[in-house]
């Protein structure tokens, strides 16, 4: 088992490279192999070592995060109008802009050096070189290898996971299926603690209702309806947000970790009724209310409780034939 990583740190040369929204994404891969695993291990060694990395590292992540700003600030704009891999990545910068964050950061990729050696790899992976790196991803982790090289991301808010799952990342990512680690994740990942770093992220900077409004029906609306009629006003808001794509199987999705409603923009119609919309809304806040229903190793979400809650809603066979139309117009 091997890391890839040139020892010597190096700031990003900002007189070379004036920061962009384009090559922010760049700038964030740089920031990334700063904090490659050897470089932490190396910075553990010495007091002098930690401080330094700490310096460049918290040099490159202001000035970007200060660059950005004052693009966003001058095109009168905000980060809810970046393309969504540019948001990511200028929201990862701006979180580990706090001290404190940076630090749990390190500490967590501290941790990871401790673990990798006690983990069996793959016989796929044997000879290859491991690369470990937290960031704000849409998914929870990922894994690829290219060139012998096994390339491992997990979502920023595991940096403050307890040991044993960050260990299931790495058994997961290093062995192959594990039905053991999967299910400490996944416990991990509806905890309190997850979801309130997740949800940060996810919302950093992103001014409120910035992607409820839609051309024809605006989200803020239906949910003040839905949350008047059937939960007396009680629902707290979670985020609303359009899709920004249309769908024909699905058209709405209650994310639980960011604690937030999707609707498809194939409803953002002048030809869908207002019920119709509704009636998606009230179906993700049941989500919200009743959570899931844990089965083995399967969270069950549509229970017997949940489709006897959404038969309440007025006019729900209506909906419910309007939306099977819908889906059959798919082109």
């Amino acid at each position: 088992m091997g890391v890839i990583f040139d020892l010597i740190i190096k700031p990003y040369d900002s007189a070379m490279h004036t920061v962009t929204i384009r090559n922010l994404i760049k700038r964030t891969s740089h920031l990334q192999q700063l904090m490659a695993l050897p470089a932490v291990q190396a910075s553990s060694q010495s007091e002098e070592m930690h401080q330094n990395l700490l310096r460049t590292l918290t040099g490159d992540l202001q000035e970007t995060n200060a660059a950005v700003d004052a693009i966003l600030k001058d095109q009168l704009k905000t980060a809810a109008d970046l393309p969504i891999k540019s948001r990511r990545a200028y929201q990862w910068v701006k979180f580990l802009s706090d001290p404190d964050h940076l630090q749990e950061h390190l500490d967590a990729l501290g941790r990871i050096n401790l673990f990798l050696p006690d983990i069996k790899l793959h016989s796929a992976h044997r000879h290859a070189q491991i690369q470990f790196s937290f960031y704000h991803l849409g998914s929870l982790y990922k894994s690829q290898i290219k060139t012998n090289v096994l390339f491992i991301t997990a979502q920023e808010s595991f940096i403050f996971a307890p040991d044993r799952v960050l260990i299931a990342i790495l058994q997961i990512a290093l062995m192959g299926k594990d039905q053991e680690a999967r299910q400490i994740i996944n416990s991990h990942t509806i905890s309190p603690g997850y979801q309130t770093a997740r949800e940060e992220l996810e919302y950093l900077s992103i001014p409120s209702g910035s992607f409820a409004e839609g051309s024809y029906h605006q989200l803020e609306n239906s949910f003040a309806r839905v949350n008047k009629a059937y939960f007396q006003g009680k629902i707290p808001r979670p985020h609303l947000v359009w899709n920004n794509r249309l769908t024909f199987r699905k058209f709405g999705h209650y994310q639980w970790d960011t604690d937030t409603v999707m609707v498809s923009q194939t409803l953002d119609n002048s030809r869908v009724p207002e019920f119709v919309l509704d009636y998606v809304i009230y179906h993700e806040l049941l989500h919200k209310k009743l959570g899931t229903h844990q089965a083995k190793e399967r969270r069950i979400a549509h229970t017997r409780a949940f489709r006897t809650a959404e038969g309440r809603f007025t006019q729900y066979q209506a909906a419910q034939r309007y939306l099977t139309r819908l889906s059959r117009k798919k082109p």
